[in-house]
């Protein structure tokens, strides 16, 4: 069971749902671990404890968060706060396509959706004075998530093992998810296509110039059926491969200058390098990263900052493609 805290700054691909120490302590940190080497950003708050009720921040990482993870102990249910989280949980499954992936951590999932054995007896005790309509919704949801496909403790003599195969199927289905954002970006009605109109205008609106013939280009590149449109296999294909042109042509990369094709790769070549997570913005920990990883040297704060500073218009603490685009012609 996570607790809120000063998350409101960060949002994490990954909503871990448990409850206890002996968890938190061995499987979840192991689990964190495996996924930072993938490059997984998951909710971890060292200041966990007990909660009665899921409040407003709490609710609010999870609703950000891409996947959520559900570990099905058999003391989960010993927490109100973890019922409750379930809940929510659920409920963005429904409403926003979230992922979810139980972890059945040596429990049987058949304890989880009758609400028997270790589990149901820490179920029990939790509905002590709790109205029938949260119990009822309690149960529903505890049947719902115990019928997901995930992963069993019990079925695997090897620990490591089974957390690289969580975090390898958590890693593909992020993806995935990350593909389909990109194409739903350009697909401007909706009907599973992206035409030229389409393409167009979903590469102008925030400020990008592109001409017609470049959007030719690009529908004509992966059109692999020559219908005139990009079907979202047609998309997955053709930026499977992560090279520059893809990028350039499918990336948020907005900017007011004008810039040849040849001069925008270049620009974003250049931006993707120094913005080592990935997330459309440089900041000073991303260039200290840049400057180790590719020089061996170690930047202070103070120097990252300024670096930062020099290049940040707007003084919102990071660097834009658009101000660095600005200030490096």
């Amino acid at each position: 069971m996570a607790t809120s805290s000063s998350l409101s700054h960060v949002i994490h691909s990954i909503f871990p749902s448990f409850h206890g120490p002996d968890v938190r302590r061995d499987f979840l940190s192991h689990l964190h671990n495996v996924f930072a080497r993938k490059q997984i950003t998951m909710f971890d708050d060292q200041k966990m404890e007990r909660c009665q009720t899921i409040g407003p921040v709490l609710i609010q990482a999870i609703r950000q968060a891409k996947a959520s993870i559900v570990v099905l102990s058999r003391n989960y249910a010993s927490s109100s706060c973890c019922l409750d989280e379930l809940l929510e949980i659920l409920k963005c499954k429904e409403d926003l396509g979230q992922i979810v992936m139980p972890i059945f951590y040596d429990v049987d999932p058949s304890d989880i959706r009758k609400q028997k054995g270790d589990f149901g007896v820490a179920f029990k005790k939790t509905c002590e004075g709790i109205a029938e309509e949260k119990k009822r919704r309690w149960i529903e949801a505890l049947t719902c998530v115990a019928t997901i496909v995930g992963e069993h403790s019990r079925n695997w003599n090897d620990e490591a093992a089974m957390l690289e195969k969580i975090s390898t199927v958590m890693l593909e289905k992020l993806k995935m998810e990350k593909l389909w954002e990109m194409f739903r970006s350009h697909d401007i009605d909706r009907n599973g296509f992206i035409n030229e109109q389409e393409l167009r205008y979903s590469m102008t609106r925030d400020g990008g110039k592109v001409t017609d013939e470049e959007v030719r280009m690009i529908i004509k590149a992966a059109d692999v059926d020559s219908d005139g449109r990009i079907s979202h296999n047609e998309f997955a294909k053709f930026i499977e491969t992560d090279n520059i042109e893809k990028v350039s042509m499918f990336g948020k990369f907005a900017t007011d200058v004008t810039l040849s094709w040849d001069e925008k790769k270049e620009m974003i070549q250049w931006f993707r390098l120094l913005d080592v997570n990935q997330n459309g913005f440089i900041t000073a920990a991303d260039y200290q990263k840049y400057i180790l990883t590719n020089y061996g040297k170690k930047v202070t704060d103070e120097d990252a900052h300024n670096f930062i500073k020099a290049f940040d218009v707007d003084c919102d603490g990071q660097v834009s493609y658009d101000e660095f685009v600005k200030l490096t012609r």
